[in-house]
Protein backbone atom coordinates (compact mmCIF):
# COMPACT_ATOMS: atom_id res chain seq x y z
CA UNK A 1 0.00 0.00 0.00
CA UNK A 2 2.96 2.32 0.37
CA UNK A 3 4.12 1.64 -3.19
CA UNK A 4 2.13 3.38 -5.92
CA UNK A 5 2.27 0.41 -8.28
CA UNK A 6 1.01 -1.96 -5.57
CA UNK A 7 -1.86 0.36 -4.68
CA UNK A 8 -2.84 0.66 -8.33
CA UNK A 9 -2.66 -3.12 -8.75
CA UNK A 10 -4.89 -3.65 -5.70
CA UNK A 11 -7.47 -1.16 -6.97
CA UNK A 12 -7.54 -2.82 -10.39
CA UNK A 13 -7.81 -6.26 -8.85
CA UNK A 14 -10.77 -5.31 -6.69
CA UNK A 15 -12.52 -3.74 -9.69
CA UNK A 16 -12.00 -6.92 -11.71
CA UNK A 17 -13.53 -9.18 -9.07
CA UNK A 18 -10.56 -10.32 -7.01
CA UNK A 19 -11.33 -11.46 -3.46
CA UNK A 20 -12.87 -8.53 -1.66
CA UNK A 21 -12.34 -7.16 1.79
CA UNK A 22 -14.13 -10.02 3.58
CA UNK A 23 -11.51 -12.45 2.27
CA UNK A 24 -8.72 -10.09 3.26
CA UNK A 25 -10.22 -9.65 6.72
CA UNK A 26 -10.51 -13.42 7.15
CA UNK A 27 -6.85 -13.80 6.15
CA UNK A 28 -5.75 -11.13 8.65
CA UNK A 29 -7.77 -12.82 11.41
CA UNK A 30 -6.32 -16.24 10.58
CA UNK A 31 -2.81 -14.78 10.63
CA UNK A 32 -3.41 -13.15 14.01
CA UNK A 33 -4.79 -16.41 15.45
CA UNK A 34 -1.67 -18.22 14.23
CA UNK A 35 0.45 -15.55 15.90
CA UNK A 36 -1.55 -16.12 19.09
CA UNK A 37 -0.83 -19.85 18.93
CA UNK A 38 2.85 -19.02 18.45
CA UNK A 39 2.84 -16.76 21.51
CA UNK A 40 3.60 -13.58 19.56
CA UNK A 41 0.14 -12.03 20.03
CA UNK A 42 -1.61 -11.98 23.40
CA UNK A 43 -4.18 -14.76 23.77
CA UNK A 44 -6.86 -12.27 24.85
CA UNK A 45 -6.46 -10.18 21.68
CA UNK A 46 -9.67 -10.15 19.62
CA UNK A 47 -8.29 -11.30 16.25
CA UNK A 48 -11.54 -10.72 14.35
CA UNK A 49 -11.93 -7.14 15.59
CA UNK A 50 -8.27 -6.31 15.01
CA UNK A 51 -8.57 -7.71 11.48
CA UNK A 52 -11.65 -5.55 10.85
CA UNK A 53 -9.79 -2.44 12.04
CA UNK A 54 -6.78 -3.28 9.88
CA UNK A 55 -8.88 -3.85 6.76
CA UNK A 56 -10.74 -0.60 7.31
CA UNK A 57 -7.52 1.32 7.85
CA UNK A 58 -5.68 -0.24 4.93
CA UNK A 59 -8.67 0.38 2.67
CA UNK A 60 -8.81 4.01 3.74
CA UNK A 61 -5.07 4.52 3.29
CA UNK A 62 -4.99 2.70 -0.02
CA UNK A 63 -7.83 4.73 -1.46
CA UNK A 64 -6.96 8.15 -0.06
CA UNK A 65 -3.19 8.46 0.16
CA UNK A 66 -1.17 9.93 -2.65
CA UNK A 67 2.50 8.89 -2.71
CA UNK A 68 4.64 11.63 -1.23
CA UNK A 69 1.66 13.47 0.22
CA UNK A 70 0.94 13.59 3.93
CA UNK A 71 1.38 10.82 6.44
CA UNK A 72 3.16 7.66 5.36
CA UNK A 73 0.67 4.76 5.09
CA UNK A 74 3.15 2.22 6.47
CA UNK A 75 3.81 4.35 9.56
CA UNK A 76 0.09 4.90 10.16
CA UNK A 77 -0.62 1.18 9.88
CA UNK A 78 2.24 0.25 12.20
CA UNK A 79 0.99 2.69 14.83
CA UNK A 80 -2.54 1.27 14.54
CA UNK A 81 -1.27 -2.29 14.96
CA UNK A 82 0.69 -1.26 18.06
CA UNK A 83 -2.40 0.35 19.57
CA UNK A 84 -4.66 -2.60 18.75
CA UNK A 85 -2.21 -5.11 20.19
CA UNK A 86 -1.53 -2.99 23.27
CA UNK A 87 2.15 -2.57 22.45
CA UNK A 88 2.12 1.17 21.75
CA UNK A 89 4.56 3.18 23.88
Amino acid sequence: MSRPAAALHAREGLRSGAPAFDAIQDSFAAYLRAEQRGGRVAPEADAATIALALVGTVHHLLMTRVPGGGEDAKDATQRLVAVLLGTAP
